[in-house]
């Protein structure tokens, strides 16, 4: 494994948008392969990981995200998952341009490392991006998820039977700002171009998005012309499967939705919801619906690519 020198690494950096205080944290968390032995380690394999499924859609029988570092971790393992994305930048860079994929889309894409930093300083108060389950951040350093415009859209087999049916993209909604309508529909249209132009061998058959903005039950507080509403109309929702954790969609709302933290399993606590300011429509529903007795839920649906 081959990390980038301090130089090189600062550049990087700034390209995948980590700020001045994050960057400066993370040159003098750089692991050292004799004194941080172990998470040199750690950061070779999630650098493996990467190259090992480099520039491959999802399968379908799904990703599994790079699990959290303990809490006690040193600042070492904090920004070990980080160590290992900048080290795929430059090779991502050359598959991007080599597809003809945009440079502000790379910019927009590449830009996850930066987000994610934020969102763990202010969901933890430390720097770094151990704490957080990553999922997005190493499909997009691979070449396999991409920001173009308000959503980030992943390249994904769809499995029927004995095998790959088809290709679909995965519709995420980032923490970036308002959920505005217009805007997300000319992701979607942007999307579509792009992946016919850049990707030819994968004929994007639909869009699916799994999220807790799907969830119907949002229409009890929400009003219906709000940009979440409209969102959510667009979709063909899928039939509602059991869920094993009950509690599973509660702690995915709250931490993106709502950005706070939340336990990593069961359900939440009064002390939890008590955390929860009550500012907004959003924040409001979500703790009323809880004290009511029900759960949020993860909801599918499907969007047809536009013609």
């Amino acid at each position: 494994m081959r990390l980038p020198g301090e130089e090189e690494a600062v550049g990087l950096m700034e390209f995948c948008g980590v700020g001045a205080r994050d960057r400066e944290e993370m040159l003098a968390a750089r692991p050292d392969p004799v004194v941080d032995a172990d998470w040199w380690a750690v950061t070779a394999a999630l650098v493996c990981s990467v190259e090992r499924e480099w520039g491959k859609a999802v399968p379908s029988t799904g990703f599994e995200a790079w699990p959290a570092v303990p809490m006690g971790s040193s600042a070492v393992g904090l920004f070990a998952g980080a160590w290992a994305l900048l080290a795929c930048v430059p090779r991502l860079v050359e598959v991007h341009a080599r597809r003809g994929v945009p440079e502000a889309v790379t910019v927009a894409t590449v830009s996850a490392l930066g987000g994610v930093m934020e969102t763990h300083r202010d969901i933890f108060g430390r720097a770094g991006v151990g704490l957080i389950p990553l999922w997005s951040p190493p499909l997009r350093f691979r070449g396999t998820d991409f920001e173009i415009g308000r959503h980030a859209f992943t390249r994904a087999q769809l499995g029927i039977g004995d095998g790959v049916s088809g290709h679909v993209l995965m519709m995420h909604v980032p923490p970036i700002g308002r959920l505005d309508a217009q805007a997300s529909e000319e992701s979607v249209a942007e999307a579509t171009r792009l992946f016919e132009r850049c990707y030819p061998e994968e004929p994007v058959a639909a869009f699916v998005c799994h999220s807790w903005l799907l969830d119907p039950g949002l229409a009890e507080y929400l009003a219906a012309d709000s940009n979440i509403m409209r969102f959510q109309r667009r979709f063909d929702l899928l039939p509602l499967l059991p869920m094993k954790d009950p509690s599973e969609g509660d702690r995915e709302m709250m931490r993106l939705g709502l950005h706070l933290s939340v336990p990593e399993d069961g359900p939440l606590t009064e002390d939890d919801l008590a955390r929860v300011p009550q500012e907004t429509s959003l924040q409001r529903a979500f703790v009323s619906h809880l004290w009511s007795g029900e759960h949020w839920q993860l909801r599918t649906g499907i969007l047809r690519k536009p013609s």
